[in-house]
């Protein structure tokens, strides 16, 4: 695990926060964003091994990003406390961490996502 970069995008400043600080002490690269044009420039100028985004980023939805993030290759979860059903269709299949969590699932979802793009890449 250990200097993989993470980008999280979340607009909530005491939850993006804590959460950076725990992934830090867990070994990642933590690079934040809380809106969504900030996200996006951190996404084109840095390497992203997985990204943790909160759906909605100070009103704009994150799925400007998310294509971004998709073609390039780079894993992705969602956070949210509004669930499943309010994400766009073709954004149903990705994976979702309800809010409130804990550190330890939001690690759990990191490898799971890392691993599954790993395998993806084997696979081509």
């Amino acid at each position: 695990m250990g200097g993989k970069t993470l980008l999280l995008a979340e607009d909530e400043m005491y939850v993006a926060m804590t959460l950076s600080d725990l992934l830090t002490e867990a070994g990642y690269r933590v690079l934040t964003a809380a809106r969504l044009g900030d996200a996006i420039d951190v996404a084109e100028r840095e390497r992203i091994d997985c990204a943790i985004l909160d759906i909605n980023l100070h009103g704009e939805q994150v799925y400007p990003l998310c294509e971004r993030l998709r073609e390039s290759g780079v894993p992705f979860f969602f956070t949210s406390a509004y669930g499943a059903e309010g994400l766009a269709e073709e954004y149903r299949d990705v994976p979702m961490v309800p809010k409130p969590y804990t550190c330890d699932e939001v690690v759990e979802a990191i490898v799971r996502q890392m691993d599954g793009a790993a395998d993806g890449a084997q696979a081509r």
